[in-house]
Parts: structure tokens; sequence; C-alpha cells
């Protein structure tokens, strides 16, 4: 889908199926990650933010590799409030400081 950019009080817009690709930042190991906002709320002015995503790594390998699956979602699983968490949260607020939402109808 076309993620054609226009601004609107100060935050630029974007579709919602826009996808935000940081390098090297997954805390477990350093691999790049993609968040794709799921969850919507309206700010004061009535623009839509993402208030929940979907976070895939770079290094997560495919799921028909059960043993390989297993042992990477282990590495990824550990203490998720003390090292995931404040990632997201950190993305969050970079995303909703800079872009608001055009939702489909």
């Amino acid at each position: 889908m076309n993620t054609a950019i226009t601004a609107f009080d100060g935050f630029v817009m974007v579709s919602e199926d826009k996808e935000f690709k940081f390098k090297n930042l997954c805390p477990y190991c350093k691999g790049n990650l993609t968040y794709r906002p799921y969850g919507w709320e309206t700010d004061d002015n009535g623009l839509w933010m993402a208030v929940s995503f979907d976070v895939d790594c770079s290094t997560e390998p495919d799921m028909e590799e059960e043993e390989e699956w297993d042992y990477w979602f282990q590495n990824h699983s550990e203490m998720p409030y003390v090292i995931q968490m404040p990632v997201d949260e950190g993305v969050k607020k970079y995303i909703n400081r800079k872009y608001r939402f055009n939702l489909k109808s």
C-alpha cells in the first residue's frame, strides 16, 4: 500500500500499515526490529496515534526449524518487562512524537 507522507499539525501522516524499521535495536541479539502498529487512540486533536505494535526481530528463524526457533525464543524471552519493554516504549514514544495515522474507514 502507498504510504504517502503529508504534514498535518506538525506530524507526518502515514498509512495505518506503515512499518517502522530500526537497525540493531534488539536488546537480546542486536538484530533489526520492525514495528507494525495495530492498536489506536486519538490524540487531543482527533488524530490517530499508535498504542499497540507487533514487533519482529530480523534474526527470528522459521517456525519449521522447531529446535532453532525454541532456542531463539528462549533467548528472546528473558525478563521481557526489564529488557524488551523499555525498548518498545521508547520506540512508541518516538513514533508518536513524529507520526499520525490515516486509518481506513
